[in-house]
Parts: structure tokens; sequence; C-alpha cells
């Protein structure tokens, strides 16, 4: 019988407040899928909420082909946003104590100008959004170095652990974002490069596949809702004493210092 979902949330938020990684669960059951997790993702979530936490939006992993093909699947998986993961660039450096094996990645953010909670057409996707930004996620896996398989990870909420927002523009004035190119650079030196395209080829891509999610679950996000819509490239780890620099074309730069 697989472990129950509420059980698997507790032991997921104890390893957050301890700082203690776990064994991934699929390493004791290796028939844990998909809908267990998201079980284990509304259990952490109604926690949250119930705990004084608002929710904020949604975002999403694995939206590259080669971080697909690592995990072994065929599509994205989704997460969930709340304010206590919004971040000024400013208090990620006191922040670091709390997280256990910080990373940082580049992503694109969308806010949402009308309700999604029917599947869009890439059309309707570009339509449904109000402005465009870049963000920097921090990500802090909650398993022993990051070994997890696709149940692991939608678990944990996709390792969400806090967001940067950088300046957004109304996406009526934001050039095509798939040819966008975005570097991650550490102490200066540049470390990824990537275009918009990494992301599902087309980063509206990505909010059509949520929609999906979304509809298929019976769930919806309101209007003004916060979206990431994936990594550009691969994270790096935070390390105190850093700097990190992260930047998309005609989007804006974040700058973090640890």
């Amino acid at each position: 019988m697989s472990l129950d979902p509420a059980a698997a949330a507790a032991t997921l938020a104890q390893a957050r407040a301890t700082r203690v990684p776990l064994p991934p669960f699929t390493a004791t059951d290796p028939t844990l899928d998909a809908r267990w997790a998201y079980d284990v993702q509304d259990c952490d979530r109604a926690a949250r909420l119930a705990s004084g936490e608002s929710a904020v939006g949604a975002k999403l992993g694995l939206t590259s082909p080669a971080k697909q093909a690592r995990m072994g699947v065929d599509e994205p998986v989704v997460g969930f946003l709340t304010d206590a993961l919004r971040l000024d660039p400013g208090v990620v450096a006191g922040a670091l104590a709390g997280w256990i094996q910080p990373r940082i990645e580049p992503e694109i953010a969308f806010v949402l100008g009308r309700p999604v909670s029917s599947r869009l057409t890439l059309a309707e996707a570009r339509a449904a959004v109000a402005s465009v930004g870049i963000a920097a996620e921090i990500i802090d896996s909650r398993y022993e170095d990051y070994r997890f398989r696709l149940a692991d990870v939608v678990a944990d909420n996709t390792s969400a652990a806090g967001v940067v927002l950088g300046d957004l523009h109304p996406g009526a004035d934001v050039p095509e974002l798939a040819t966008l190119r975005c570097t991650l650079s550490v102490d200066g030196e540049v470390r990824h490069e990537a275009t918009g395209a990494a992301i599902l080829g087309d980063p509206y891509a990505a909010l059509v596949h949520l929609s999906g999610h979304l509809a298929a679950r019976g769930d919806a996000l309101p209007a003004g809702s916060l979206v990431l819509a994936g990594a550009l490239t691969d994270a790096e780890p935070l390390l105190a004493g850093s700097s990190y620099r992260l930047t998309i074309a005609s989007l804006g730069t974040i700058d973090v210092s640890v």
C-alpha cells in the first residue's frame, strides 16, 4: 500500500524545517506515481495555506528535453507558489542557512491577465498573459544529493524554495520569447547560455501545458497569478561568498549575492 500522501507531505515539511535531507520515497516504493505525488502536493499546499500563506501561482519544471531525458519523462511537471516563496534579492544571503542544498536558475515569468481553468491553445496562452519578466528561482531538493525520481520531485513541489522576480513588461511589448538570449554568470564568469526556445521550443507552450494540467485536475488560476515557465539553463549551486547574474535579453537582469 502506498505511503499516505498526508504523511509524505509532513515528512517533507519536517525535512525543510530541520534541513535534514531524505532518501527518495521511491527507494522504498518504486511504484509511486505522479497521481500519488500530486496528492502529496495538495496536502502540502493545504497545510501551507492553513498556516497563513497565500497562493500566488504555479511553476513548471522539466521543461527542457535534456532534463526530461535525464528523468526519463516526456512532459513537464507542475508545482505551486505561495507568497512565502517570494524573495527580494537582498534577503537571499540571509536565507541561505535555511536551505539544504540550494541552487539558482533563470526563468521566464508570466503574470496572467485573465483566469485560466481550461486547456488553452498557444494563441490563447499568449493572449492570457498580461506581463512578462525575468525571475531567478531558488530550488532546494529535500532529497539526498538531488537523487530522486518523478514521483519524488513532484511530491517535493518540484524542489521549490524561493523566487526573485525582476521587472515586468507588458506582454504585447516583449519580442518573441523563443529568440531571447539568456545567460547565467557566477562571479563574473558565464556558466550557462540558452535562448527562450529551451523551454518546450516556445515558453508559451509551458502555459499551454499548465492549462491542461489545471483542467484535468479541476483546478484554476485567477487573473494576477504568477507562473514560472521553467528553467532556461541548468542550475548553479548557491554558495556563500559568490555573486550571480541572470540576464534575459529584453527582459532584464537579476543580481544575487550570497
